[in-house]
This record gives C-alpha cells, structure tokens and sequence, in this order.
C-alpha cells in the first residue's frame, strides 16, 4: 500500500523563497489596505508610485532575509504590480526605472524607508497596526 501511495500519491510541491516571500508580501500588503483609500490611490499616479516604493522596501527587507538575489526580488515586484496595480507583464520594462526613482526621488526614498521600518516592526515585532502608516503618510501628503 505504502508504495502504491509513493508511486501514485498526490505529491505536494515544495515551496521555493521567492514563492514565501511572495506569500507573505501579499499578507502584509492586505494589513496595509486597511489604512489605505484604493480609489484615491488610482486617481493619483504619485499616490500609485509611493505605495509601490514603500511595499517595494518591504519586499527588500524581506528578500534579504530569505537571502533571495536581484532576479528573485523583481520577480516578486513584477507579480506585486501585475496584481495590485494590473500593470501588465509586457509592460514591466519600465520597472527598472520605477525602481531608479525610488532611489532617486527623495519622497519616494522616504516611503521606500518606511516600508522597510514598518515592514520590520509588523514581521518582527508583531506590531499589526504598523501597516496602517502608510494610510497616515499618503494623508500627510
């Protein structure tokens, strides 16, 4: 029997870093939609792009604890647009440069910082109403 099982038993495929890291972005970027406005966020592409910039700290935060290199990080940004923002995949050319701007752009830069210290304090320190900051800077401005 225990062969049979072996042989044709369902198989459970392992989870890879880059799909952990993903889960748990997807976890954290629901905790932060409580605090959010989603429709003043798609009236407002600067809104879109500092919402984009602190999840994006967040995730390399993250990427760096599960120790993920460059391609995995983008992989799971690329699926965080594609699914929250609906920028389609043909079009994530343009991340490489929405990335250049994080660093660049000081208010960007600002959110990007954030997202790492709130992403911390919510993974870490299992602060669940650090997530509601992002909420309370886009409506500082």
């Amino acid at each position: 029997m225990q062969l049979f099982e072996k042989l044709f038993g369902k198989r459970i495929p392992k989870q890879t870093p880059v799909d952990e890291v993903r889960q748990i972005i997807e976890r954290f970027t629901t905790a932060t939609h409580a605090g959010v406005d989603a429709e003043d966020i798609g009236r407002y592409p600067h809104k879109q792009r500092k919402v984009m910039a602190f999840h994006f700290g967040a995730l390399e935060y993250l990427t760096k604890a599960y120790d993920l290199d460059e391609t995995g990080e983008l992989a799971v940004f690329v699926m965080f647009i594609d699914k929250y923002f609906n920028l389609p995949v043909k079009e994530t050319g343009s991340i490489s440069e929405l990335l250049e701007s994080f660093a660049s752009n000081t208010d960007e830069q600002q959110y990007l910082e954030a997202g790492i210290d709130v992403f911390r304090r919510w993974h870490e320190q299992d602060e669940r109403r650090a997530p509601l900051q992002l909420g309370e800077m886009l409506q500082r401005g």
